[in-house]
């Protein structure tokens, strides 16, 4: 992806959740009336004119020029650095057992990283740690296949995964390694408790190092001829079976 295209956010559901969370907003707003549904329309430029947004209404060919997609629903914004969180927002959480978090180590492809934001936030994780070092960060594609997760999750951005990990461990986080080695299936693991999840690298897994410093681990049962899921589809399960976990039995 072009440097160009890292400062624009583009699409509905990505622009206007930006704009809704106030955690990430953009430095400026760029829409297309003629392709906009009024009553987004209306919703963005409230939404822009109360932040202090500049605001520009363009043509939709305008914006096509702006972001070098076409697929822009009419709604443009160009962003300033995502703001990352320091790893001090876990002193700030309650101590209690529904404390949820994903280490996600050198995830290299934005549209899984996007994908994991998605399901993260849709099962109730509060904090997303990842690594500086080959790691894709948060970009505008990450944020559109996010569907604008992106902005209410708090994601640190950390110089060392093995050390920020221990840190969760300090706190008394259960580190639960994902990995095809463990012969542990995640509805044996009580979930119940403090946890954090660590999902690898889409082709070599988990760093060894980081691995050893695991709780536990565990390993999603497969019955087909590929041995091995998409980095993004195991977070997605795994997420839900902590989510099932937690809530609670109908009596």
């Amino acid at each position: 992806m072009g440097n160009h295209q890292r400062n624009w956010i583009w699409g509905r559901h990505a622009v206007m959740e930006s704009l809704r969370a106030h955690q990430w907003l953009p430095d400026e707003l760029h829409l297309a009336p003629e392709v906009l549904d009024s009553n987004i329309l209306r919703e963005a430029t409230r939404r822009a004119q109360s932040s202090g947004i500049t605001t520009h209404e363009e043509t939709a060919e305008s914006l096509t020029q702006l972001c070098h997609a076409r697929d822009h629903q009419g709604l443009v914004a160009r962003m300033p650095e995502f703001p990352y969180c320091s790893l001090d927002i876990l002193d700030k959480h309650p101590d209690n057992s529904q404390k949820f978090a994903l280490v996600l180590d050198r995830i290299h492809d934005p549209f899984n990283f996007g994908s994991i934001l998605r399901s993260a936030d849709l099962f109730g994780v509060s904090t997303v740690l990842i690594g500086e070092r080959e790691q894709v960060g948060v970009t505008s594609h990450v944020a559109r296949s996010s569907a604008g997760a992106v902005n209410f999750l708090k994601i640190c951005r950390v110089p060392n995964l093995c050390e920020a990990s221990q840190r969760l461990i300090d706190t008394n986080y259960q580190l639960i390694a994902a990995t095809e080695k463990s012969s542990t299936p995640p509805s044996r693991i009580d979930f119940q408790r403090p946890t954090a999840i660590v999902i690898g690298n889409e082709g070599t897994g988990i760093d060894p190092d980081l691995l050893k410093l695991a709780t536990a681990t565990c390993t999603i049962p497969q019955s087909g001829h590929i041995d091995s899921l998409n980095a993004a589809v195991a977070a997605g399960i795994l997420c839900y079976e902590v989510a099932r976990q937690r809530t609670p039995s109908d009596p």
